[in-house]
């Protein structure tokens, strides 16, 4: 079993900040892993009162999977790390055999909480066949009710709390290689939960995706279920057919049930120049899409974070606010490091105008990995990135930050939620089993987690634990 520990990593308490979010409070970080093996490129999911969390990650342990954990208390202890069942060939012990004999690898986990059926949803990419090059979306429910032992970490606390087989979303090619280099591959999924009861589509879940070809095109699909996820409509192509090469596919929803959707766009794989954050809207619960828009030029996109070996680039990520304006969050180096520039649209429900572009926290340290989540009802978007600000002489060292708008994004407060910071070059993420836990492949993963109330915002994310990479979480608390 692994033992849950909290870090003394310097939090900030009470915070009194100008702007439209008046007294925030920030916990303790929490480790939420404390494991050997690294994790990264969290998920997060939060029942609408805040007391039931599901997080998951990429795993670098034996399978190479998931990792899966839970909080019936709102995130004050966790269950100690599993992993999402059904999806590799192996578990958490090499010597018990997973449920899922075609794949060894699994990763690039998505959650969310169904109010409608009270149960969490789980995605993850699954692929590394032998035979058959096959990449696959995978779709299983989690529920705690059903947890038959919370400490059964191999077990995944047992079988009946999940919905086995996992339904496939869709299915790709790999042309033989784990990375999907090649063929088509759905890559990068992100998860949300139509959660408005007066909605036409209360209930239904919209998985967003990059589909890779190799070859410099990779267009904006989404997914969707109507039963829990038990089966799936799609992909239906979001972006436009000019559109060269997409990433970073975020889906939320609008209080009415619209769906939007934004994304990056740039003439191709590697390019850093014409980079774009863009924009849809389907007005039929993702079944047809109108004209793609742009949010902003991003005339500063960059790939590689100075100071550091692990990967980053310029991304994008969004979210819907009660009030139906969608907000964008993304990364930036015109000022000669990434910071996090942000712009909403002007009206609710709609993409075709968008405020003009400005930093969130404007400082002279990088800022990377910006992720969003909406209030139910009271307006408020929360944001969390890292943050080099706690490290001004050397801009090496990573902590964490949370801000906060309640006007749409127009203006914005930001809290330290870390002050020590951490190396992120310190410890490797391995490839594989066979590896040691401190290898030389350097990866903090690509994005961070944050969900929330109307009273507190719920965030994952990497940093250094004792032997590895771990998850950890803390609560940002509202008035």
């Amino acid at each position: 079993m692994r033992r849950r520990l909290f870090l003394a990593v310097g939090v900030a308490a009470a915070i009194l900040v100008a702007g439209p979010a008046a007294a925030q409070t920030v916990s303790a970080p929490l480790n939420v892993t404390n494991s050997q093996f690294a994790a990264n490129e969290e998920s997060l999911g939060m029942s609408p009162d805040g007391s039931l969390l599901a997080g998951a990650w990429n795993d670098w342990h034996f399978n190479d999977g998931c990792g899966f954990s839970y909080s019936t208390n709102g995130g004050t202890t966790w269950a100690p790390e599993s992993f999402v069942p059904g999806l590799t060939a192996t578990t958490n012990d090499p010597n018990v055999p997973g449920l899922n004999q075609k794949f060894t690898v699994a990763g690039d986990p998505a959650v969310a909480y169904n109010p409608k059926y009270k149960q969490f949803d789980v995605v993850c990419q699954a692929f590394g066949t032998a035979t058959g090059n096959q990449i696959q979306l995978l779709a299983t429910t989690f529920d705690t009710t059903k947890v038959v032992d919370p400490n059964n970490t191999n077990g995944s606390y047992g079988l009946t709390a999940w919905r086995l087989p996992a339904s496939v979303i869709t299915t790709g090619s790999s042309n033989g290689t784990i990375k999907g280099s090649n063929g088509q591959t759905p890559d990068h999924e992100t998860m949300t939960v139509d959660t408005n009861r007066r909605s036409a589509h209360y209930g239904r879940i919209y998985v967003g995706f990059a589909e890779f070809n190799g070859q410099g095109r990779s267009p904006i699909d989404i997914a969707y279920s109507d039963n829990n996820g038990a089966s799936w409509t799609g992909p239906v192509r979001v972006s436009d057919s000019n559109n060269q090469f997409d990433q970073d596919a975020r889906p939320s929803v609008a209080p009415n049930g619209d769906v939007l959707m934004t994304w990056t766009n740039g003439p191709n794989e590697k390019s850093l120049k014409d980079n774009v954050a863009m924009a849809d809207i389907s007005r039929d619960g993702g079944a047809t899409w109108s004209a793609d828009a742009t949010v902003a030029p991003i005339p500063g996109a960059y790939s590689g974070l100075p100071n550091s070996l692990y990967r980053d680039s310029t991304d994008v990520w969004s979210t819907t606010d009660s009030k139906g304006r969608l907000v964008v969050a993304y990364t930036d180096n015109t000022t000669g490091v990434p910071q996090v520039w942000t712009a909403h649209s002007l009206s609710s429900d709609s993409v075709a105008g968008f405020s003009r572009a400005f930093r969130v926290d404007p400082t002279t340290e990088t800022q990377f990995f910006p992720w969003l989540s909406a209030s139910p009802s009271t307006g408020r978007v929360d944001l969390v990135f890292y943050d080099r600000s706690c490290d001004p002489l050397s801009d090496t060292l990573n902590c964490v930050s949370e801000s906060s708008t309640t006007d749409g994004g127009a203006t914005w407060s930001t809290v330290p939620v870390t002050t020590v910071g951490f190396d992120g070059d310190k410890f490797g993420a391995c490839l594989a089993f066979v590896d040691p836990p401190n290898c030389q492949s350097f990866f903090l993963g690509d994005y961070i987690a944050t969900a929330s109330t109307d009273t507190k915002a719920q965030l994952l994310w990497t940093a250094n634990g004792p032997n590895a990479l771990d998850v950890f979480s803390a609560r940002v608390t509202f008035p």
